[in-house]
């Protein structure tokens, strides 16, 4: 009985454990992300834990938060840069992966293209959505280690990180960063 018990944990931990260790190109770590996006499910409050790790595994929180916040960063001092990433960390949970779940839903995601230079790649793909149309996705790559890790997505050719980190920009500039942190908060509310 406890032979049985310990299998079943065993199991247990290995289908939680992120597969992004195991991609072997740029291609297989983005068709990992996207599988694990479009698994990625919130109900009573609760997240799929697996899909979770696996996306975070692939976004590094803490090097995203450097980007959006771009030179205020290095204004910050360790607590706050970490409480920033964890604010970050906390909205892309609750409010991006549910997104970004609804909007791949069933639909049929085409790689056309896989782009590698050393240690940075790029992985094109196409979406055929029902309201957006045709869409060209692109996601900007890095290696780290063994494994490779996504910094930026391009919607069109709009980038992502560029995007978000205009936005954050335009709200300490006209606000504060205080501003920016209790607007982020409330969004984190009202999800």
């Amino acid at each position: 009985m406890h032979l049985k018990k310990l299998l079943c944990v065993v199991s247990l931990v290995m289908c939680c454990l992120p597969r992004l260790a195991w991609a072997t190109s740029p291609t297989d770590t983005v068709k990992q992300l996207l599988e694990a996006m479009r698994s990625y499910k919130t109900a009573n409050g609760g997240t799929n834990a697996s899909a979770q790790r696996v996306v975070e595994g692939m976004l590094p929180i803490q090097d995203l938060s450097k980007q959006v916040l771009g030179a205020h960063w290095a204004k910050l001092n360790a607590t706050e840069q970490k409480s920033f990433a964890q604010l970050l960390h906390d909205l892309l949970q609750k409010v991006a992966y549910p997104k970004s779940a609804d909007f791949f839903g069933d639909l049929q995601i085409a790689v056309v293209n896989e782009r590698v230079n050393g240690s940075e790649a790029v992985v094109e793909t196409t979406v055929s959505h029902p309201k957006e149309g045709q869409v060209t996705i692109e996601y900007k790559l890095h290696q780290a280690g063994e494994r490779w890790t996504v910094d930026d997505v391009l919607l069109d050719g709009v980038s992502l990180v560029t995007n978000v980190r205009t936005q954050m920009q335009q709200v300490i500039s006209k606000e504060s960063y205080q501003g920016l942190l209790k607007r982020m908060r409330e969004k984190l509310t009202e999800s």
